[in-house]
């Protein structure tokens, strides 16, 4: 039989259990410690390749200053040849006519008129551009459904509002809307006018 001994005053059995518990504290936490080291490594190479991805899509929207400045948006050559525009809205054709982008734009106002049906196409191109971007034009309508304004609106992502007025004034000169909205719309007012008297 083997006997242990013991020294007066010492407390052999509760020191191995305490140094035991200490072990195995320091064992979890650093199975702790290690897990969490995990989870963050793995977090941390998951928001880096989104922001690599992100990075990597298209953002049409960022360019549209510098399109504006370098010319990449070009008016057709104008020449001399144009309509002869008649009227009292002769000079409003005139100005629109040296100012459009788009062969829709010239087929459209070759005659000098700008009719709904005509609008509404020239309406599609610049929402066609608008969407490019995440935005769409939208009419305000009053009560009796009548349009009385515009309103462009976004549908996704987002962008300050200087970039949307960089967009807005890109698409419209792009597809003709600038010169060719105003001009319906007089054009509308006067024979709503005529019409009228």
């Amino acid at each position: 039989m083997t006997r242990m001994t013991r020294i007066r005053g010492s407390n052999q059995p509760h020191e191995q259990h305490q140094q035991y518990s200490q072990r195995v504290f320091a064992v979890g936490v650093g199975r702790w410690r290690r897990r969490h080291l995990k989870v963050a490594l793995i977090l941390a190479v998951c928001i880096a390749i989104a922001v690599l991805l992100t990075s990597l899509l298209p953002q049409p929207w960022s360019d549209v200053a510098s399109n504006a400045r370098n010319g990449s948006s070009r008016t057709l050559p104008t020449g001399s040849e144009h309509p002869e525009f008649t009227g009292p809205n002769k000079y409003e054709a005139l100005t629109a006519w040296n100012n459009l982008h788009t062969e829709l734009g010239r087929n459209i106002l070759e005659d000098g008129v700008v009719t709904p049906d005509e609008l509404v196409e020239v309406r599609k191109a610049y929402n066609a551009c608008l969407s490019v971007y995440g935005m769409q034009a939208k009419t305000i309508t009053d009560s009796n459904g009548e349009a009385i304004g515009e309103s462009v609106v976004p549908i996704r992502g987002s962008m300050s509002g200087e970039q949307q007025s960089s967009i807005v004034s890109q698409c419209g000169t792009e597809s003709d809307y600038r010169w060719l909205e105003p001009l319906a719309n007089i054009q509308a007012s006067e024979q709503s006018t005529k019409e009228s008297q």
